[in-house]
């Protein structure tokens, strides 16, 4: 009886408890928007270090996941930004105007 009570305990609590680890919040990093690919969602970024992936500064094409970030941004505008590996890619997350 105390085991299949149990069960029935578990069985309600299990879907409210999460066993994910909790998210990892992604430094920012800053740069310079050289270029804008709206249509294929990529940004040309002149960059300092980015930490989340050990990258140096430069200048190179991103894939940006948040094309509604992008549609609010120019080219020339300094910009920050968090970047994390996907898949072997360079992925912006997040990107935002300094302005």
């Amino acid at each position: 009886m105390k085991s299949r009570l149990f069960a029935l305990v578990l069985a309600w609590l299990l879907p409210s408890i999460s066993l994910a680890a909790p998210p990892v919040e992604v430094p920012w990093a800053q740069g310079t928007l050289k270029k804008i690919d709206r249509a294929g969602a990529r940004a040309t970024i002149a960059h300092g270090p980015i930490d989340s992936i050990g990258m140096g500064p430069m200048t190179m094409m991103f894939a940006v996941k948040d094309s509604a970030g992008l549609a609010k941004l120019k080219e020339g505008d300094p910009v920050r930004f968090q970047a994390v590996m996907a898949g072997g890619d360079i992925v912006v997350t997040r990107i935002e105007s300094l302005k």
